[in-house]
Parts: C-alpha cells; sequence; structure tokens
C-alpha cells in the first residue's frame, strides 16, 4: 500500500472516530435532565408468603416511619408468585379486604409474622384480632372488584417482566441490587438523592 492511500485510510478512520465523538457529545448535550417531583413514588412489589418478602418487611416498615408522605409515596403492589406458592392469593384478596378498612399495613404486619398459617380461617382470625368489621371484611373477601385490584398489580408486575419477590421501582424505575451491596443503604441513598434532587428543582 502507498504512502497516499496509508494517508486516506488514516483520514477516514480519523473522520469515523470523530464522527462517532461528535454524536457522543450531542447526545449528552441533548439528553433532558431528569425532572424529579415529590413524593417519590416507591413500589414493592411483594408476595406475602415469600421468605425474602418477610426479611425485608422491617426495614420497609422503618422506612415508611423515616421518610415523610410528603417526600415519598410507598405503594405495595401485590405480586404472588403463584408457580411457587399457589395458595397465597387469598391472602393477598384479605389484605386488600382488610385495605378497604384502612388497615392494610397491620393486616400485612400478621400476614408476614404468620407465614405458615394462611388458612381461610386464619384470615378471619387476623381480622377479629386488629378489630375489624367482620361483616365488611366477609363481603369484601368475595368481592370481585377488591380481587381486581390485586390482579391488576399482578398485571403490572407481568407487564414488567418481575420474576422474583421482593422487587422494588423508585420512580419507575427497578432498583438493582449487586452482589456485595447493602440494600438498606442502596435504599436510602436513591430515595435521598431524589428527594434532594427534587428540593432543588423546586
Amino acid at each position: 500500500m502507498s504512502n497516499s492511500d496509508n494517508s486516506t485510510a488514516k483520514l477516514i478512520i480519523f473522520a469515523i472516530v470523530g464522527g462517532i465523538i461528535m454524536l457522543i457529545l450531542a447526545a449528552a448535550f441533548l439528553r433532558k435532565p431528569e425532572v424529579v417531583t415529590l413524593p417519590v413514588v416507591f413500589e414493592e412489589f411483594t408476595d406475602f408468603e415469600c421468605p425474602a418478602c418477610a426479611a425485608y418487611h422491617p426495614l420497609i416498615n422503618q422506612l415508611k416511619t423515616e421518610y415523610s408522605t410528603d417526600n415519598v409515596e410507598f405503594v405495595f403492589r401485590n405480586y404472588p408468585l403463584l408457580s411457587l406458592h399457589p395458595n397465597v392469593l387469598n391472602a393477598h384478596i384479605a389484605a386488600a379486604a382488610a385495605k378497604e378498612q384502612g388497615k392494610f399495613d397491620d393486616y400485612a404486619n400478621k400476614l408476614f409474622e404468620n407465614q405458615d398459617k394462611f388458612t381461610n380461617e386464619n384470615y378471619q382470625l387476623f381480622a377479629q384480632e386488629l378489630g375489624l368489621d367482620l361483616d365488611k371484611f366477609s363481603t369484601d373477601l368475595k368481592s370481585a372488584e377488591v380481587k381486581a385490584k390485586v390482579e391488576a398489580d399482578m398485571a403490572l408486575g407481568e407487564s414488567r417482566g418481575i420474576n422474583a419477590t421482593p422487587t422494588f421501582y423508585i420512580n419507575g424505575k427497578r432498583v438493582i441490587f449487586k452482589q456485595d451491596d447493602n440494600p438498606e443503604l442502596v435504599l436510602r441513598k436513591l430515595l435521598d438523592e431524589k428527594i434532594e434532587l427534587a428540593y432543588k428543582q423546586q
């Protein structure tokens, strides 16, 4: 190959590399900054019979007490893994029925504390222990509307390709834990960053 051919090839390579760099710089310049408003939305896709979900539950309860509702909205999503826990759907419906009386968090606590006692009789017993209106609770257990709310969460999880619980989203972005991560530190860091950004943009 002649010197002239070498020079032409080098010019072509430089042009290609330069073009790629320009495209990267242009994309970075045109990328819109993330806009964050309060409250930050924290979604938790959970299976009441899942041991890992039970292990995370105290942490989620703790975060709820530490972050004000003005800053973080905690959203529970029903995501029973029926292939692993074929009988857990009724537990989710029972919790949804308790939610109709403003007792979802208390009922969820009961379920996580009694994962080995999931029976229809115990769902009624948990409701009684929490002082729920048992007639309304029984009616809501059979309500198509209450069941539909559970199924809507399940459909949302399936549309996002969730295959394990618990799975967390912050402002619609899935939280991915690396092998050596401390989940509590990761969740706090992400929440704090979003809240700080939201206040800066006000």
